[in-house]
């Protein structure tokens, strides 16, 4: 399917790098305001709102309306666009005036310099219009986009920009974090803002030092940042959930800090952001990578990341979670939720159920099966249920979903096919009592 290139968002920006080649792309939120016009779907059907607080007590608590769910996810699947390269990364909304959205990564290959970001729109999550080219940097890797509709109805879009050096080890890799904010139509977006510090070109500045950790010519250490999860919206601030570290050394990947979450705030739009380490407790021989955010109520959040443990970030580790009672400013410790997973995508159904999404992998001594999957929490998060898988990927890597709630009782989840051969869509049902 031949990628159209007429929806130009922003002028492009050189700079830019990052921690872990695999970083990849979800974890977003459905935070709409309600608009009584346009809201349909082709065939009539109005899509729900997904709001993040009742005035039911039980509700606010965290807990679901309902004692029991089952889900109903089917074999079929709906395409919404496929490649002879490498598509990846999803996220999904749905606009103010009813429309769905969903954009990813579009690339000759997993990793490299040609990825740009992509948009396709439908009325339905069954079909898609063809897909647009949303923002590409040409000398730079736009990766793993995450969007979310503010509570005006604009479109909040976060993403990371990687720059990959000559070779692995003379310079940093370098990748840093960007937003961007476009009208209610989701097509024109402003102007590109990085979110954290730092340049993206090292080539000649970058030196190890004696402790293997690079620094700048000022030396300063190098430190790049990522998402894979949209933002939230709280108190009138903007929140990424993001993870930071130093630049890897790849000689010596054992030397490098392990990466961690923060959360970053802006309260101005967007304009200019203030950083706030997840201080969590963890042992010190984790990575924590793509962590998703939610709130639950306004005061419970939870975060769910992705983990690795020893020397290279892309280890093998389980998915953790920590929990915040009073809106982010103290943590749990994160615990493990008894799984390896990779990019969960957290949505809080209207009944309450909290829904992670998830890429699985069967790991033992060799990861044996991967698959697009998902658990449910009927209690605020506090115990999940055994896992449902969404699509078996084999031993291809694939998943990396979003999601969004329809009217009607049913999901449309987004996910990339195993090799990104393909992004579809799939409309989960449900029944709760």
């Amino acid at each position: 399917m031949q990628i159209k290139s007429k929806i130009s968002i922003i002028s492009v920006i050189f700079v830019f790098l990052a921690f872990t080649v695999s970083c990849g792309g979800s974890s977003k939120q459905d935070e709409e305001p309600k608009d009584d016009t346009d809201t349909e779907t082709a065939d009539g059907a109005e899509m729900s709102d997904n709001d993040e607080t009742s005035d039911d007590a039980e509700y606010d608590s965290g807990k679901a309306d309902v004692s029991s769910i089952n889900f109903n996810i089917p074999e079929e699947s709906s395409l919404v666009a496929d490649t002879s390269g490498h598509f990846a990364f999803p996220d999904v909304v749905r606009l103010q005036n009813g429309r769905l959205m969903t954009v990813f990564r579009s690339g000759s290959n997993h990793v490299d310099k040609s990825g740009l970001i992509v948009a396709a729109f439908s009325k339905d999550g069954i079909n898609w219009d063809d897909p647009d080219i949303l923002l590409d940097d040409p000398a730079i890797d736009d990766r793993d986009p995450s969007i979310a509709v503010l509570s005006d109805g604009r479109v909040a879009m976060n993403w990371f920009k990687y720059r990959y050096p000559a070779d692995n080890y003379s310079e940093p890799w370098v990748h840093h974090l960007f937003f961007a904010v476009s009208d209610k139509s989701g097509f024109n977006f402003d102007e590109q803002i990085q979110v954290d510090t730092g340049i993206f070109d090292y080539s000649e500045t970058s030196t190890l030092d004696e402790n293997g950790i690079w620094l700048d010519e000022n030396g300063n250490e190098i430190t790049v940042t990522a998402s894979s999860s949209s933002v939230i919206e709280h108190d009138g601030k903007i929140i990424i959930p993001g993870y930071f570290g130093d630049a890897l050394n790849r000689k010596e990947m054992g030397k490098t800090p392990k990466t961690k979450v923060v959360l970053y705030e802006s309260a101005d739009g967007g304009k200019t952001w203030t950083p706030n380490e997840v201080k969590a407790g963890i042992d010190g021989t984790t990575w924590l990578q793509e962590p998703a955010l939610l709130k639950v109520t306004d005061t419970r959040w939870i975060i769910q990341a992705r983990t690795a443990k020893g020397a290279s970030p892309s280890n093998k580790g389980d998915l953790v979670q920590t929990v915040s009672e009073d809106a982010g400013k103290t943590w749990s410790s994160y615990e493990s939720l008894g799984l390896v997973a990779h990019a969960p995508e957290l949505l809080k159904l209207e009944n309450g159920v909290i829904v992670s999404s998830f890429r699985w992998l069967d790991w033992g001594i060799n990861v044996n099966r991967e698959a697009v999957s998902m658990i449910y929490s009927l209690d605020g998060g506090n115990t999940w249920s055994d896992v449902l898988e969404i699509l078996d990927c084999g031993t291809a890597e694939c998943g990396y979903p979003g999601m969004v709630e329809l009217e009607g009782n049913k999901i449309l989840v987004v996910y990339y096919t195993p090799g990104g051969r393909a992004i579809e869509s799939k409309i989960i049902t449900f029944e709760a009592e």
